[in-house]
């Protein structure tokens, strides 16, 4: 298995409507390689436009089972809604207080190929919100409440730097900054 490169908040890949996935076209291998960099990154669910495939998969665990979803959808959400803090693997180090269904219901097609069905509830209904918002090009810094922001890694920003950013166009700053550090001759989109 390979860990795959998450692509940080800037890349383009990250704002695209991702493209519906058709059996047979995702390799095993692919998937194995997903869940293990959702692991290893300490994750709860990775969408495959994270890694910078840009297909309606994705890759999520309940904390006792791990899932595997092509072409999710919420086809269900409670009225009821759950405020509270989510980071994301492409904006390491950042968290947001983002508002949530507490229950919603998911169908997809799972790794057999088979159509399933899934209700969750508290954090595992979070978790599939959050990634199937990915697949949509949309981030929980979208819906998140802005005054909440929390920065925890220093390596992204440093500590004196953390409660002077408070806004979509500086946190776009910060990870295109970081990104250009690592990549070269990127291109970002305006948020």
């Amino acid at each position: 298995m390979a860990l795959l490169k998450v692509i940080e908040y800037g890349h383009p890949t990250l704002r695209q409507t991702a493209e519906p996935c058709v059996h047979g076209e995702i390799s095993d291998q692919f998937i194995e390689d997903m869940l293990e960099t959702m692991r290893k990154k300490d994750g709860v669910g990775l969408a495959a436009p994270q890694v910078n495939v840009s297909k309606r998969l994705i890759v999520c665990t309940d904390g006792e089972k791990d899932y595997v979803l092509f072409n999710p959808k919420i086809i269900a959400a409670s009225e009821s809604i759950k405020v509270d803090y989510e980071g994301c693997l492409s904006f390491p180090g950042l968290h947001a207080k983002v508002p949530r269904a507490e229950k919603v219901i998911v169908q997809a097609i799972s790794r057999e190929w088979r159509p399933v069905e899934i209700t969750a509830r508290g954090l595992f209904a979070v978790v599939l919100q959050h990634e199937i918002d990915h697949l949509n090009g949309v981030f929980y810094i979208d819906r998140a409440d802005l005054s909440s922001l929390s920065w925890t890694d220093a390596e992204i920003v440093a500590p004196h730097l953390r409660d002077q950013i408070t806004n979509i166009e500086e946190i776009q700053q910060v990870f295109i900054q970081t990104y250009h550090r690592t990549t070269q001759n990127c291109q970002f989109e305006k948020a």
